[in-house]
């Protein structure tokens, strides 16, 4: 599929663990909450601190600066530091890998 790329496999993220992801110039956030997988740009929708120094608690991403909330399911806020959503990208399970989706922000594969 054009605009896909294998970014990576199950077996390196923790059930309830986070890995960053650095591709064409973008950081992407990946998250395995309760073995289901979540992709989001890395920056946090308050301020643009990066969302990897934060915590991941259940299906609630903490931003380690600011202590913005968040549902990873919805990408919704849960509390008042903002009301900006987390900006979810479109991840996709294959077999043992993971595959994300990139035209939505301007990156074409090699």
């Amino acid at each position: 599929m054009n605009g896909c790329i294998e970014i990576a496999h199950i077996g390196e993220l923790p059930k309830n663990g986070m890995k960053l992801i650095k591709v064409g110039g973008f950081e992407i956030l990946i998250v395995n909450a309760d073995g289901v997988f979540y992709a989001f740009d890395n920056r946090c929708p308050h301020m643009g601190y990066p969302l990897f120094f934060g915590r991941l608690e259940g299906h609630m991403l903490t931003c380690g600066f600011h202590y913005a909330k968040f549902d990873v399911k919805s990408g919704k806020p849960l509390n008042k530091v903002t009301e900006k959503s987390l900006r979810k990208m479109s991840l996709k399970k294959t077999g043992s890998s993971l595959i994300i989706y990139f035209p939505h922000i301007g990156y074409k594969p090699p």
